[in-house]
């Protein structure tokens, strides 16, 4: 864009300042940092909250105050964006006198993301009246529901030592996620309590509540439990890693042998069959898995669906849809109706049409779904190799997650069969001409 001296933009250069945020890339910031203040942007709102947002995610506080402060007239959005940068560099009570600016000086008014991390500091500096006085103006400015905020309320409680509290609006939450389970796992380890045991055992896990709860393991002393942490996360892990390898026979041999089993490793070993094309033993495990009681979500019956289809299953998968929300709750996606219209099709009279073809491809891409997309843009290829939109799509595809490689071969494939891309056209009515439009 520079290289054709085109100036960007407050639009392009804030969504260029994100970006750099989020994969915490400092030098690439502080360049984008430079270009707003040679393009006269440094007075821009949106774009000094992307900037101290950037500088706060790569822990440079300095920066963070120096924008900030030379800042006339700093909005609500950047004043939060601020607090929030100083909670990530554990500057929790310079965060706390932003946050008093803002009410007192700014008469600006908090919403969920100022609340979420003033709560975050006010946990961290162990000040119990403040948190509940914090609290309070949270639950009256009816920001105290938002998952953001209840999150932040149960890590602060949690961090108070107050967890009957955590565990109270813990259990009010209606969106529970790892997030929040860890704050609340991490309350009970730091008061000795083995309840976080029979929690941990109930909850969606991920690394940092394996991390959790082997800590505690290790305050209370029990190397039994601690050791059936250990081997529980060992086999989560394999038995992830052996279905997506194609060693299928191997995981589910893993995946017997784990006493717990929860929702995400019913789900990594239905997806493994489903994968590798043993659609009859991916409906069996979905079937034992409602038996032992796991409630379904919407990647289990993705996954089923998708084993369904790709093993000619058609009627074991309508049999499957059609509880789907009726019976487990799951209301039905783009990507399930995918895997559902693409069985069908398959065993129609009407597998060669390229219209339809067309409009379940169409929706993988809307559901950003690339194994799916993949999967039916290689039968529309070997169906109907001339249809130039399969390869078209998959192409894209590709080429908006990383894979450039796969994208340049599907580019290659059809270049080398000879399909040519439709040209865009368009039509304009004459009968509709307004010269008011051109003077």
């Amino acid at each position: 864009m520079l290289r054709t001296v085109v100036e960007p933009n407050a639009f392009t250069l804030s969504v260029l300042i994100k970006a750099s945020a989020e994969i915490r890339e400092l030098n690439l910031g502080k360049s984008f940092h430079g270009l707003v203040l040679r393009c006269g942007f440094d007075c821009n709102q949106v774009i000094a909250a992307a900037i101290i947002d950037m500088y706060g995610r790569t822990r440079q506080p300095n920066d963070c105050r120096k924008v900030f402060d030379e800042m006339p007239e700093p909005d609500a959005v950047c004043c939060t964006s601020m607090i929030s940068a100083l909670t990530r560099c554990d500057l929790y009570l310079e965060a706390l006198k932003v946050f008093h600016i803002m009410r007192r000086k700014h008469r600006f008014s908090p919403d969920f993301f100022t609340f979420g991390s003033t709560l975050t500091a006010i946990g961290n500096l162990e000040r119990v009246q403040q948190g509940k006085q914090m609290h309070a103006q949270a639950v009256i400015g009816g920001f105290h529901e938002n998952v953001f905020v209840a999150r932040s309320l149960v890590d602060m409680y949690a961090k108070l030592g107050m967890v009957e509290e955590s565990q109270l609006i813990f259990d009010k939450m209606e969106n529970k996620n790892s997030v929040s389970c860890c704050a609340l796992l991490g309350g009970y380890c730091r008061k000795g309590e083995f309840v976080v045991i029979s929690l941990f055992r109930n909850m969606v896990k991920d690394l940092y509540a394996f991390g959790t709860v082997l800590r505690a393991c290790a305050g209370l002393s029990s190397v039994r439990i601690g050791t059936e942490v250990h081997c529980q996360y060992l086999k989560r892990a394999l038995v992830d890693l052996y279905a997506k390898c194609g060693y299928v026979d191997f995981a589910y041999k893993i995946f017997v042998t784990m006493p717990v089993r929860n929702l995400i490793t019913w789900n990594s070993m239905i997806g493994g069959f489903a994968q590798n094309g043993r659609g009859k033993e991916d409906v069996e495990i979905f079937k034992q898995m409602i038996k032992e009681g796991v409630e379904p979500d919407s990647i289990t019956f993705i996954e089923v669906l998708f084993g369904c289809s790709h093993s000619g299953l058609t009627d074991e998968g309508r049999e499957l849809f059609s509880p789907m929300y009726k019976v487990y709750g799951v209301e039905p996606g783009i990507k399930h109706y995918c895997c559902v219209a693409e069985d069908l099709i398959s065993n129609s009279k009407f597998r060669a049409n390229t219209s339809l073809w067309a409009a379940v491809l169409g929706a993988c891409t809307a559901g950003n779904d690339l194994n799916l997309a993949e999967c039916i843009a290689t039968k529309i290829i070997e169906l109907i190799p001339d249809y130039h939109l399969s390869y078209v799509l998959l192409a894209n595809m590709y080429r908006t997650a990383g894979r450039w490689k796969d994208s340049h071969k599907v580019w290659e494939l059809m270049q080398d069969r000879g399909v040519k891309k439709m040209p865009g056209k368009s039509w304009t009515d004459s009968s509709s001409f307004n010269p008011y439009l051109y003077l």
